[in-house]
């Protein structure tokens, strides 16, 4: 699909190999720009719950904040920061309190959390919210770089020297998060801005892919894709290959290359470029 923004966009989810229930959830609204993938935590279907509330929130929130007639900014926040990177991080607390709330009012759901990285984007520049060990990635020019960093265990220990980034990808306390959505009445969300070029591809993706497909084999994956649908249905039957122990989400969005003027055109051709 092509979103207003001219990113080409798709996602998709699936349950994996092993796993009955889905508990990720996702969503792309083409008006706004606006990518998210929630990963949820909890017995019973809590996890479901909470990572459903946690997408339904921030896209209601978008629509009227962003999509309607005129552009509205929380107050408060960073004032430093932009009115995009502060209408996301509001979007983000808000389903945070009622996913605790929630979990508050119903003994079943107590304890319900959910991860959430979201992404307001366009052609020339990305505002990136995250809270949790769902990630998103920048593939520019057979390169594939992190933009998030997990709010996990193992995370805290390699940052302190404790373990290696090896040692953490073996870990058995990699599912212990440090931060999510619904835990606490209050959470930090950890916000940044990016700017896009030509051909950037920006990837969304639940702990089931990272888990099961390393970076190496993402990046290949993305650079011999023809389509951003080709790279997340490629990424996901890659995890279940490998497994599949995780419900796996993904959502690629493609920055449209460069187009030549008629001039290097005709140069190109007369060259054999």
């Amino acid at each position: 699909m092509k979103i207003k923004s001219g990113l080409e966009v798709a996602g998709a989810t699936d349950p994996g190999c092993v796993r009955v229930n889905n508990e990720d959830n996702f969503a792309i609204e083409e008006d706004l720009g606006l990518l998210l993938v929630a990963d949820g935590m909890g017995g019973h279907n809590s996890g479901e719950v909470a990572s459903d509330i946690a997408t339904q929130t921030v896209r209601d929130f978008a629509r009227k904040m962003i999509g309607g007639p005129r552009q509205l900014v929380p107050e408060g926040g960073d004032p430093k920061a932009s009115a995009r990177a502060r209408q996301l991080e509001h979007f983000i607390k808000i389903a945070n309190t009622m996913i605790y709330e929630k979990g508050r009012a119903f003994p079943r759901d107590a304890g319900m959390g959910t991860t959430v990285v979201a992404v307001l984007a366009d052609c020339r520049s990305l505002t990136l919210a995250h809270v949790g060990d769902s990630r998103a990635y920048l593939f520019r020019r057979g390169h594939l770089q992190q933009l998030t960093e997990d709010h996990s265990l193992v995370t805290e220990q390699v940052r302190r020297g404790l373990i290696s980034a090896a040692e953490a990808a073996k870990s058995n306390l990699q599912n212990i998060l440090t931060r999510a959505l619904g835990a606490e009445k209050d959470v930090a969300v950890d916000v940044c801005e990016q700017p896009l070029m030509p051909g950037d591809v920006v990837l969304l993706a639940s702990d089931g892919l990272t888990k099961m497909v390393d970076d190496d084999a993402v990046a290949r994956t993305i650079a011999a894709a023809p389509s951003a649908r080709c790279i997340v249905d490629s990424l996901i039957a890659q995890a279940r290959q490998a497994g599949g122990v995780d419900n796996v989400t993904v959502i690629a969005a493609r920055v449209p290359g460069a187009r030549r003027d008629p001039f290097r055109n005709f140069v190109a051709r007369i060259l054999g470029r």
